[in-house]
C-alpha cells in the first residue's frame, strides 16, 4: 500500500465540490464546437469556452436552422458575428473551430437555476474582447 502523506500535498479528491468562481465578467478561451439538433428542424452550433483561471467550461448555442422560426436563425447568425468580433476574427466566420480555436474573449457569467455558472443569455451582447489583466 502506498502512503502519500509523506509528500505533504493536499490531495482533495472531492470531485463534487463546485469551483469558487463568482458571477461577473470573465475572460475565456474558445475550445471547441459541435452541431446540436432538436425539434422542428432546429440545428445550432454549440460553442465551448474555457473560463480563464478555472477548470470550468461554459457553452453558448447559436441557432443556424429552424423550420418555424426565421427570427431564431437571424438571432443565431447575429450572435456568431458578435462572438467572432469579440474574439478578433475579421471577415466572414465560416468555420468556428479553425477561426476561433485558442482565441480569447470575455463574457458575463451568471448562476443558472441549477446553481452553475453559464454565459448570460442576451443575444450575445455580453461577448466583448478580453479584459486586460489587472496588476
Amino acid at each position: 500500500m502506498v502512503d502519500l502523506t509523506k509528500y505533504e500535498h493536499d490531495f482533495d479528491a472531492d470531485l463534487t465540490a463546485k469551483p469558487k468562481l463568482e458571477e461577473g465578467r470573465h475572460n475565456m478561451t474558445f475550445c471547441g464546437d459541435e452541431i446540436v439538433t432538436g425539434n422542428n428542424g432546429w440545428e445550432a452550433v454549440k460553442l465551448s469556452f474555457e473560463v480563464e483561471n478555472s477548470a470550468i467550461n461554459v457553452t453558448y448555442t447559436c441557432t443556424m436552422a429552424h423550420d418555424t422560426s426565421d427570427k431564431a436563425i437571424s438571432i443565431g447568425i447575429e450572435s456568431l458575428r458578435k462572438i467572432g468580433n469579440a474574439c478578433g476574427v475579421t471577415g466572414t466566420l465560416t468555420d468556428p473551430e479553425k477561426q476561433l480555436l485558442g482565441k480569447k474573449c470575455s463574457a458575463e457569467l451568471v448562476v443558472n437555476d441549477r446553481g452553475y455558472l453559464e454565459i448570460k443569455d442576451d443575444f450575445a451582447n455580453t461577448f466583448q474582447p478580453p479584459q486586460k489583466e489587472k496588476k
